[in-house]
């Protein structure tokens, strides 16, 4: 979708157009639902926060100037929401983790949800290993480098 496209879809949305809101969802969500997924690494999750987040879009859009930013705005949202619940957790006593699967309370690496098949087992290992240690480089970093990272990567 091109500036004039996205500038004429956001004004739609800001005089409140279902359908307007609906191809804004279309264009974001899957993004938004990987880099969701990236920071919780629980689909479950990742789902509500994208669900909250189009909720709260629908409250904000009115806001947003035409910048020629939308998808740093709109990410810039999606971090902040997913630093609440990240807090929220916390505070509740939970572990907040990149690879925390938060449906039966135990961690696991990207590599170890990778499917099996007994094609090409060396390159397979390969490939766990190289995602093992994206994962520890990540997990390293401080919150806030790891969350620039993400939002680079999944915001474009």
């Amino acid at each position: 979708m091109n500036q004039e496209q996205l500038e004429h879809l956001i004004s739609r949305c800001q005089k409140g157009d279902n359908i307007a809101f609906q191809n804004l969802l279309d264009a974001y969500g899957s993004k938004l639902l990987a880099y969701f997924y990236r920071v919780t690494g629980s689909q479950e999750q990742a789902e509500d926060l994208l669900q909250d987040l189009f909720v709260k879009l629908i409250e904000k859009i009115s806001l947003y100037k035409h910048q020629n930013r939308f998808e740093h705005w709109l990410f810039r949202i999606a971090a902040n929401q997913a630093r609440d619940r990240a807090r929220k957790l916390t505070s509740r006593g939970y572990t907040a983790s990149l690879n925390y699967d938060g449906g039966d309370g135990e961690y696991q690496t990207l590599a170890s949800q990778l499917p099996n098949s007994d094609e090409l087992p060396q390159a397979q290992m390969m490939l766990r290993e190289e995602v093992d240690a994206l994962n520890n480089a990540l997990a390293q970093l401080p919150e806030l480098d790891r969350e620039i990272i993400m939002l680079r990567h999944y915001g474009q």
